[in-house]
């Protein structure tokens, strides 16, 4: 259940402090103070939206902190445990900081956290039903989600959704197999006719820099071999070749060596240089001697590279990138161009998709014509005890259409408001008062066979009152056995049925305006509902009914 809500710099609540017990606790405040702050508080701290608008005017964040005893839910400990979050003494710590460039931090037990998991973690731990929960009803999907909630076969449907979508795609691939265009047909035809191109001339790893460096090989051969000439003369020459001279200056160094030991280093040095230049001049002679030109080669070569050339620029490419130019369009083929056997191929898996689709559906369709069964005499039995005598609920399966991501059946709700009327769907029939009642009446039959510990009501009273509003207050202090239920309310019929009473209050000062919320002892929640009742003036005899009216409908102990 929740422990306690720590509020700071939120909407007008510049720090709050609250702590919470089991059974029923109501909140109430005159219009206006915020009396749904705390649940829009801990809407935001279970991964709720936030924007930078939350913030207490002139603070630079703001901060929401959440404590729930785990000890009984066990599907929170599971997911805490699959997602190695630990968990001390068996408390679960939820916070969410708002900052005021409008980004937020999510944390679950110190550990930072995306909103996803707080949103994920907050659905096993709190069910809020909001205000404005009455208006959703009338929608379709609305109803569909509330049928499933309540057979408890969500996580089926979620499952089935995702499986038609595979569905559905492979089908529309079938389809876009079969119904090729003919400008796709066009393609596949070019693609044929480039890939006959490359397979003729058929561009090799690394050809493109080999051919050009032999083909400038020869293409500079009179050169090259009047280069390699040149080299020799200098090196070979019979009065001025460095090797002679080299040789020369070798003999006049060792003459000095027996004069100056220093000179034999030199001289050493001047002896590797010989023998350098020597097998220079041998290494370039024999290079001459093997060089020959080929003009035929050449031919060759430059052909060659003429094809390359003339593929590239057909391309817009660099002649050495042609190779993988080849496999890019092969590929391209190759998804485009699909064989009768793919095609056989997958409609057999689409044929099984849908034996394993009408599976998963069917089992869908048992779950949930059981849940309405029982939905239909519930809804119907609680809308006698609000006022909606001869009153009769029903939910109406349609077909949907063929593999629908959500099953074989579409969801209606029907109502017939008083004796003698046919049924006929939710929204044309009800009233907002009655659409309030139904929705509530569905609301705490869901609530009762959750597994949730805190259940939050936020004025889902709104457009009831007198006795149909004492009937809510009594079906959510019963509902309130052996869980937590919170209820925002305005009517003083439904606030003295709580076990807690919390108050709203709103002060303005100079330049802002602040609310607090504060618990209520016994005579703190007397003289509230008797606001709540109302009168310019508060009468001894309102207290008195005030008084009353608690007593009367005191829980058991």
């Amino acid at each position: 259940m929740l422990i306690d809500l720590y509020v700071k710099n939120f909407a007008i609540i510049e720090e709050l402090q609250l702590d919470f017990s089991p059974n029923l606790t109501v909140i109430s405040g005159e219009t206006g103070a915020g009396k749904s702050l705390t649940v829009d508080a801990l809407s935001i701290v279970l991964g709720g939206k936030a924007d930078a608008s939350m913030i207490y005017q002139g603070r630079s964040q703001g901060e929401v902190i959440a404590t729930f005893d785990i000890s009984r839910i066990p599907r929170a400990k599971a997911w805490l445990t699959d997602n190695a979050i630990g968990f001390d003494e068996e408390l679960c710590i939820l916070r969410r900081v708002i900052n005021s460039n409008g980004r937020s931090r999510g944390f679950i037990n110190g550990r930072a956290m995306p909103l996803q998991a707080l949103k994920n973690l907050g659905e096993r731990l709190v069910d809020i039903h909001g205000q404005h929960a009455h208006q959703s009803l009338t929608r379709a999907n609305a109803q569909r989600h509330l049928v499933d909630q309540y057979a408890g076969c969500l996580d089926e449907v979620n499952e089935l959704a995702t499986f038609t979508r595979n569905l559905q795609d492979r089908e529309q691939k079938l389809s876009d197999l079969k119904n090729r265009d003919e400008s796709t047909q066009d393609r596949i035809n070019f693609l044929k006719f480039q890939l006959a191109e490359f397979n003729n001339i058929a561009p090799q790893e690394g050809e493109w820099e080999t051919i050009n460096t032999r083909f400038n090989q020869l293409n500079n051969f009179e050169m090259r071999i009047s280069a390699i000439e040149e080299a020799i003369q200098y090196l070979n020459h019979d009065e001025y070749g460095i090797t002679r001279q080299l040789g020369q200056l070798a003999q006049s160094l060792q003459s000095l060596e027996n004069f100056d030991p220093s000179i034999k280093d030199i001289s050493e040095m001047i002896n590797n240089a010989l023998i350098l230049s020597s097998e220079s001049e041998n290494e370039l002679t024999g290079k001459l001697d093997h060089e020959s030109f080929d003009m035929e080669e050449l031919r060759q070569i430059d052909s060659r590279m003429q094809a390359l050339n003339s593929l590239a620029r057909k391309h817009r490419i660099d002649p050495e990138n042609l190779l993988q130019k080849q496999q890019e369009l092969e590929q391209e083929l190759k998804s485009q161009d699909v064989s009768e056997e793919e095609i056989a191929e997958l409609e057999a898996k689409i044929a099984v998709m849908r034996i394993e689709w009408q599976k998963m559906a069917d089992e869908i369709s048992r779950q949930r014509q059981e849940a309405i069964e029982e939905l239909d005499l519930k809804i119907t039995e609680s809308m006698q005890g609000l006022a909606m005598e001869g009153g009769q609920f029903a939910i109406h399966l349609q077909p949907n259409t063929p593999y629908h991501p959500y099953g074989n059946e579409a969801v209606e709700f029907r109502v017939s408001a008083n004796p003698g009327q046919p049924l006929q769907p939710l929204g044309k029939v009800a009233s907002g008062g009655e659409l309030a009642r139904i929705s509530l009446a569905i609301s705490v039959i869901l609530s009762m066979r959750s597994s949730l510990p805190t259940l939050i009501f936020d004025e889902v009273d709104t457009g009831v009152g007198g006795a149909v509003a004492e009937m809510i207050g009594r079906y959510l202090q019963e509902l309130s056995i052996g869980r937590q239920v919170f209820c925002v309310t305005h009517l003083p019929q439904v606030a003295s049925f709580g076990h807690h009473h919390f108050v709203v209050a709103k002060t303005k000062g100079e330049n802002s305006t602040t609310t607090a919320i504060r618990s209520l002892d016994e005579k703190g929640r007397i003289q509230e509902i008797a606001r709540m009742l109302g009168g310019v003036k508060l009468t001894e005899a309102t207290f008195e009914h005030a008084k009353e009216m608690i007593e009367h409908n005191r829980p058991a102990a």
